[in-house]
């Protein structure tokens, strides 16, 4: 079974590992810093909603059906 601090230590190796990726966009690098120092469940609600707005938008530039 996974230990609360394993799950602690592998989301730290990810941030890790996005912030440290030179093909990281300083955009994503920057959202994330300052989700990181947010509520965990509202910046995680606000990324989803932010990822599905972006969703929608792309499918209407590239005229994709839902």
């Amino acid at each position: 079974m996974i230990q609360p601090a394993e799950l602690e230590d592998a989301s730290e190796v990810a941030i890790a590992e996005v912030l440290a990726d030179a093909a990281t966009s300083a955009w994503l690098k920057a959202a994330l810093r300052d989700a990181l120092r947010r509520d965990p469940v509202d910046a995680l609600n606000d990324a989803l909603v932010l990822a599905a707005v972006l969703e929608t938008h792309l499918r209407d530039v590239l005229d994709l059906e839902d």
